[in-house]
């Protein structure tokens, strides 16, 4: 038998809820927004709003589980903090190797750096016409 501040609060079962909600809904939602938001309109237009609902879908993914963990933790509810902290730690990791994967592709994209003022590449088998050749 629990003391009577120990037991886990009907408010916190209830804000655990709401976050279940929140991310079973959410994520979907702003994922479905951002695919409307991609094939409607101008592309190069559009592409801060995809990227926007895609930021608040990661957002959610991730925030929602963290803060359900933190509450259990916090009311004793160790089957489900551990629940949700596994849940957590997995969105969280998701995400970074999305974040990883997204950056990597970008620096791929890359063009080369300009060569530097004044440069001169001289080939083998001809004249050069470079300064001082």
């Amino acid at each position: 038998m629990r003391a009577k501040g120990t037991e886990p609060s009907e408010v916190s079962g209830m804000v655990l809820g709401l976050l279940a909600v929140i991310w079973f809904i959410g994520v979907p939602l702003c994922l479905w927004q951002a695919l409307a938001t991609a094939f409607t309109g101008d592309a190069e237009l559009d592409r801060g709003g995809t990227n926007a609902w895609l930021a608040a879908a990661a957002v959610i993914f991730t925030v929602a589980p963290v803060l359900a963990t933190g509450i259990c933790v916090f009311t004793a509810r160790v089957v489900r903090a551990w629940i949700f902290g596994l849940v957590a730690t997995a969105c969280v990791l998701f995400v970074l190797a999305s974040l990883y994967t997204e950056a990597r592709q970008a620096e791929l994209r890359r063009p080369p750096p300009p060569l530097p003022s004044g440069y001169c590449a001289e080939y083998s088998g001809g004249d050069s016409d470079c300064p001082g050749g």
